[in-house]
């Protein structure tokens, strides 16, 4: 049994269905971070994980409409293994369905936009969805160092 004091910070976070709320996540997991002992490249991959998960529900999901809840959790599995979910109630959409790989272009013809699974398949150790009754459940797992 281990003497280290539960943890102070909430290991679930309440948002709204508004870009502004994401602001929210970075200070959250910043804290979780600290209080699990989080590397720093593991806290960025987190948090850029996050930021698109939560922006493409935003933006996709509730087409910019404000007034919906997502939530996400905090979990751990043993000492090197933590998830974070991240729950809303907007139509199904299965992100681990996309293309694997961005097609070969020149940099400068890329288009802005499109890349987030593929960067969230890049720097999580693992990402599963699971429809909801009414949702979605996206679990992006991470393994420390």
């Amino acid at each position: 049994m281990s003497d280290k004091p539960a943890c102070p910070v909430p290991t679930q976070l309440r948002l709204e269905s508004r870009m502004e709320d994401l602001a929210l996540v970075h200070p959250w997991v910043e804290a979780l971070a600290e209080y699990h002992a989080i590397p720093p490249p593991t806290v960025f991959a987190i948090n850029l994980c996050l930021e698109e998960a939560l922006a493409n529900v935003v933006r996709h999901g509730y087409k910019d409409t404000a007034g919906s809840a997502m939530t996400v959790a905090f979990e751990t599995h043993g000492e090197r293994e933590l998830s974070f979910v991240v729950e809303d109630s907007a139509p199904h959409f299965d992100p681990t369905v996309a293309p694997m790989e961005t097609p070969a272009v020149p940099l400068e013809e890329m288009k802005i936009g499109g890349n987030g699974i593929l960067l969230m398949r890049k720097f999580a150790g693992s990402v599963k969805w699971e429809p909801l009754e009414h949702g979605n459940r996206l679990r992006i797992g991470f393994v420390l160092p």
